[in-house]
Formats: C-alpha cells, structure tokens, sequence
C-alpha cells in the first residue's frame, strides 16, 4: 500500500481500532509467479489472549489475525500452497465533490478513506480444538459487536458440527500499512466543508467517515 506521509495513521491505535471495528475483509494470497491472486470476503480478527481481546493500541506487527473460508473454497488449498497472505481492512470512505472545494481554482473530484493491510506467513489450521477456537473468537467478537445478547451454549454441538465444512487459517503479521486518506492536504475551511457534507449526509458509512475527519483532523 503506498502511503504519502500526511495520510499516515496519527496514532498507534488508530489501525488496531479500524481492524476492530471492520472485522469483514478481504484475504488475498497468489501461488506461483504466473498466478492470478485470489480473494475471499471473510471475516477475521486478531487472535484474542488469556485476558480477552487486544486492546486498540497493542502493536498490530507480530500478532495473529485468525479467520476461517468455507471448505469449498479452493482458496483454502491456496493459502496453504502460499504460505504467505494478505489481510485488507477497510473503513468508512466516501466520494469527495469538487464543489467543496475552492471554487476560484481548477479541481478534480477524490476519494477519502482509511484502510489497514497486514501480510505476513498463512497457516491453515488442521487441528480441531484450534479451529473451534477460531470459530468461538469469531462468534464472541461479532456477537459483542452487534450487542444482541445471544448465548451460543445450546448451539455448541452445531457448532462443532460445522467444523467439517470450514478452513480455518492464522495470519501472522510480518508488515503493517496503513492510509488515512481524509483531506489532510486541504485548507482548514475546505475540510470543515468536505466534513460537514459527510455528516450531513443520510448514509451511515458517510457520517461513520466524518466522524473519523474530526477525530483525525482535531475538528471542534
């Protein structure tokens, strides 16, 4: 991912609590020189420890993100050939206007987003009690999200069940890159004006992004 300096993450736990709270990515893998890569939509997380999940602002570099593909997916036999992956987190984004910019000079129409990629080595897991693991940490980590409540006790044996139709995978994160791409290289008047459109807009992914222009561009 290339990364101007003005869009680099300002904060260490910025790219922890962007993977967090956008959990639903893209894990991409090549075999061989001549290859095309593949991708899957899949969800994924950091590994959670003794004590619960990572907090935001634990180094990214050298932890484990862990998700799981359906057995049908030959990407699984993918991963496994590569040894080496790519996961693609990405967060609010939205289509930025020229008119809200300058109207005195010449413009072109952009895009504001923040995105998170870790690669590193890719181990399918194999072992049973491991891959209910994943499936567990997936299920806890989404259900706190969603807030619903729901207890999966009843369910666990279906649960095991679905094992055989998964391949679960561990990336272990060798390269951190981010991009939080969100009017830095405006005016202060410009980015109140790109930030207000996205807030004032009815989409939720919109106001989610000029919720993070604000945090990152210190918007009072």
């Amino acid at each position: 991912m290339h990364t101007p300096r003005h869009y680099r993450a300002d904060l260490p736990e910025r790219e922890g609590r962007l993977v967090r709270e956008n959990p639903f990515g893209l894990v991409i893998c090549g075999v061989g020189a001549s290859a095309a890569p593949v991708a899957t939509h899949v969800l994924m997380l950091r590994r959670p420890g003794a004590d619960g999940p990572p907090v935001d602002d634990e180094p990214l570099l050298g932890a484990t993100v862990i998700g799981h593909l359906a057995r049908t997916n030959p990407q699984g036999a993918a991963l496994r050939a590569a040894g080496y992956a790519l996961a693609v987190f990405l967060g609010p984004d939205g289509y930025v206007s020229p008119t809200l910019y300058d109207p005195s000079q010449p413009q072109a129409p952009t895009w504001n987003y923040a995105a998170v990629h870790l690669s590193g080595p890719v181990r399918v897991v194999d072992d049973r009690d491991e891959a209910l693991a994943i499936m567990r940490a997936s299920i806890d980590a989404t259900e706190s999200n969603a807030g619903t409540g729901w207890d999966p006790t009843s369910s666990l044996d279906y649960i095991e069940k679905l094992l055989a139709g998964i391949t679960p995978f561990e990336i272990t994160v060798e390269d951190v890159r981010s991009t939080f791409k969100l009017s830095q290289n405006k005016t202060p008047e410009t980015q109140r004006r790109v930030h207000d459109s996205f807030a004032a807009s009815p989409s939720g992914r919109d106001r989610e992004l000029a919720a993070l222009m604000a945090d990152v561009l210190r918007l009072a």
